[in-house]
């Protein structure tokens, strides 16, 4: 080991660092200031590493290494398949409700592969390759994963904004007309950001968005301004945008319902009031849309979580890094088609 060594690695961390806090006190609203700090992490931590072993480094048995890489995606995946079967018997089938399970699956199957490449004689076989391409793909989306889900939570407790001309509170499904647990818990959140605003001298108004399902007697708006008004806001400071349906209907009508009350759509200060594990992908929404907005995070229930963070995290997945996410596919595809054909050692 060389002096450059821990060097290299403590600057560079370092740098990550800085650019991402600036990033986050200039414009939070990017999903990719999540990577950047989880890398200045990952790289101050290894360079502290280095320097704490000195020349000699702590030296992991190899067989206890192959043990917890087998046996951890196991317990993973049971976790998770646990959770999601909680989360199914408390809130139906659904592709969010199902995630965990699927994800879980995943994991125990990867788990196998492990295994079976752990009892394999030393020389590389087709199995082992498949098996090392798919850590490496699983790798990368853990580490998205763990970007995603840390800078989520970041962002979610960012202090409210003092000013705001409108609180906006988007809805996420009823329960025979009433308002869930879940929508509960991003109201309260927006009655916090309501009354901070006005402490500090503002007049907004709290705009419910979510409109009416075809087997709902009401619009989740209307429901939704029943609950603030019987917890304190007053009845006039109330918006209700009815016809939205997704979260990028939510914004855009709630643009144009202040829009026609006199707010106009380049001088709109907004706080947006949603679930901590929506937070990300509300706010690229806003960034987007050139909205001066910030968006805050209600908590969502402990068995809840595994099922909801990875249902967005894949969402995201779809919406953000595109690039890279091309250039990830088709090396992966490269390599399994050396697999396939024997190109590479067997």
């Amino acid at each position: 080991m060389t002096v450059w060594e821990p060097v290299a690695l403590l600057v560079s961390g370092s740098i990550a660092a800085t650019v991402g806090i600036l990033r986050v006190t200039r414009d939070p609203r990017r999903v990719s200031t999540g990577v950047l700090l989880l890398a200045a992490v990952v790289l101050l931590g290894s360079g502290i590493g280095v320097v704490v072993a000195g020349s000699a480094p702590l030296v992991v048995p190899r067989p206890r290494l192959a043990a917890v890489a087998t046996f951890l995606p196991v317990v993973i995946g049971i976790v998770l398949l646990a959770n999601g079967i909680a989360v199914i018997r408390k809130e139906g089938r659904s592709p969010t409700t199902l995630t965990p399970v699927v994800v879980g699956a995943g994991l125990m199957l990867l788990s196998a592969g492990i295994a079976v490449v752990v009892v394999q004689p030393a020389a590389p076989t087709r199995l082992t390759w498949l098996t090392v391409l798919c850590c490496a793909l699983g790798g990368y989306f853990v580490a998205h994963l763990i970007a995603f889900g840390g800078y989520a939570l970041l962002y979610s407790n960012l202090p409210d904004r003092p000013q705001a001309d409108a609180v906006v509170i988007l809805g996420c499904g009823l329960h025979r007309g009433s308002v869930t647990p879940l929508l509960a818990a991003r109201l309260d959140r927006g009655i916090r950001a309501y009354r901070t605003a006005v402490d500090a001298g503002a007049l907004p108004v709290v705009v419910t968005c979510g409109g009416q399902g075809p087997d709902e007697a009401t619009s989740e708006a209307d429901a939704m301004a029943r609950y603030l008004a019987t917890h304190g806001v007053h009845a006039h400071c109330i918006v209700r945008e009815r016809h939205s349906r997704n979260t990028a209907e939510n914004i855009e009508n709630c643009v144009r319902e202040l829009a026609v009350r006199g707010t106009p759509r380049d001088r709109i200060r907004m706080t947006m009031v949603t679930s901590d594990f929506h937070v990300l992908r509300t706010a690229v929404f806003t960034r987007r849309l050139e909205i001066d907005a910030q968006v805050v995070g209600a908590r969502t229930a402990g068995y809840f979580i595994p099922a909801a963070f990875l249902r967005e995290f894949f969402a995201v997945l779809v919406t953000q890094y595109r690039r890279t996410h091309l250039i990830v596919a088709t090396g992966a595809v490269v390599a399994l088609a050396a697999i396939v054909v024997g190109v590479v050692p067997r």
